[in-house]
Parts: structure tokens; sequence; C-alpha cells
């Protein structure tokens, strides 16, 4: 069962991470061009509910039930850190485009921004109320965007990590954002929506409605065009 589904930056490398609850996880990752296995890392006990293949293909990061972070190294994949510091589930996890951060949520709220190549704890962002869901970098690394189920998109800045604007996006829950490369931004929730924004968090339009629940939305790589789906599987 795949939960967590990302390409590398480059596009020449897709990653799935998932498993079976309360009994295995694991991430893989497969060449785009020819479909060849090249890596597979984490043993866990419980189902990976996220993952993401840092800039540079040196690292894959994942987490889930264990609430640990785990970062691996590709090239062998032998593990680099175990990160406890998480409270809850593991829910979103993504490394910034230069690949010297990464961010990860839990379902508690818990909102931590790492030093990949160390470990470190960089940032710890407070403020959602609910899980957060969906994490999302600018292209210049230097914004963080993340979504939470207490219906709030929140933008964090990275000179000190505080936070510079709190969107009250969706009712009921926001569930994905995601940045486009001139820096707007499109998110999903739970009131069927998907909306778009500027770079500041100001609103620009609701794109669509859909029959259930939106559960995520990314922008085309020329920035022209939104793809979203929902509940049902529509697309």
């Amino acid at each position: 069962d795949p939960r967590a589904l990302t390409f590398s930056e480059n596009a020449s490398l897709v990653l799935a991470g998932g498993g079976r609850g309360g009994e295995s996880g694991r991430v893989v990752v497969w060449t785009v061009a020819d479909g060849r296995r090249v890596i597979e890392v984490g043993k866990e006990f419980d189902s990976v509910l996220a993952a993401d293949i840092s800039a540079d293909q040196t690292q894959i990061a994942l987490g889930g039930p264990s609430s640990v972070v785990k970062l691996y190294r590709t090239a062998d994949g032998e593990l680099l850190h175990e990160i406890v510091k998480h409270t809850d589930w593991i829910m979103s996890i993504a490394y910034s485009h230069d690949g010297v951060l990464v961010a990860t949520g839990d379902r508690n709220g818990g909102l931590y921004v790492w030093e990949s190549y160390t470990g470190g704890e960089f940032y710890t962002l407070s403020g959602h109320e609910g899980a957060v869901t969906s994490i999302a970098w600018r292209d210049d690394s230097n914004l963080l965007a993340t979504a939470g189920e207490d219906g709030t998109v929140r933008l964090w800045e990275m000179f000190g990590g505080k936070a510079v604007k709190s969107i009250k996006a969706h009712d009921g829950g926001a569930l994905s954002v995601a940045f486009s490369h001139d820096g707007r931004i499109v998110t999903t929730g739970r009131d069927k929506t998907v909306k778009l924004w500027d770079g500041d968090g100001n609103a620009i339009a609701t794109l669509g409605t859909f029959d259930d629940v939106t559960l995520q939305a990314v922008f085309t790589h020329d920035d022209k065009r939104v793809v979203a789906s929902d509940w049902t599987g529509a697309v």
C-alpha cells in the first residue's frame, strides 16, 4: 500500500513509500527511464507514511507511526541519522530544494526543520493545532508552506523561523499545499475545493470544487495548469 510518492528534483527517479499497517514499511526508488529499482531503504514495523529524496539524490528521509525521522544514504542504504523528537505519527516530509534542510510534520501539530547533513534541529515551528498534512518549499528554499487539519496553510521564513502568514484556507482541514516555480501556491482540503493564492498568501481564486474531499493538487512544470484529485479517484 503506497502512502508517499514523489519524483526526485531532476525527475530522473521516482520514490514510493508505504507498507502494511502494523507489519512492515519501506521506501523504494526506481529510475523513470527504464523502471529499474535502484535502492530500497527502511525496515519499519509499520507503514511508511511520508518520505522524500534530497535534491542531490544523496539522502532519503522517511517517517511514520514510529514517530522517528530516519535519514538514509542512497549510495549504500546506510542509516545516517535517527531523529527522536516527534510525539505522534509523522505525516509529512520534504527536503528543501537546495538540500540543506528537511522539514517534518506530525499528527499532533508538531513541525520541525532539521539540518539534513547532521540531523541537527534547525527550527521548531509552533502554530498548527492539528495534523500537519503537507509540506512544500518555495524554489529558493527560503520559505516553507505547511497545510494542517486545523484548516490553515501557514508560511514560515527560514531566516529566523518565524511564521509570516496564517491562511484560513479550507473549512474542516487543509490537506495539501504546493508552490509553482513563480511562487504562487495551490491548496486542497476537506471542503472539496482547490484554491490558488499569491506568494504572500492572498487569495486569487477557487479553481474548482470536487464531489468529494480534495486530496492533492500540483502545478504542471510550466506553471500553466493545476492537476488535482479527490477521494473518489477523480482527477
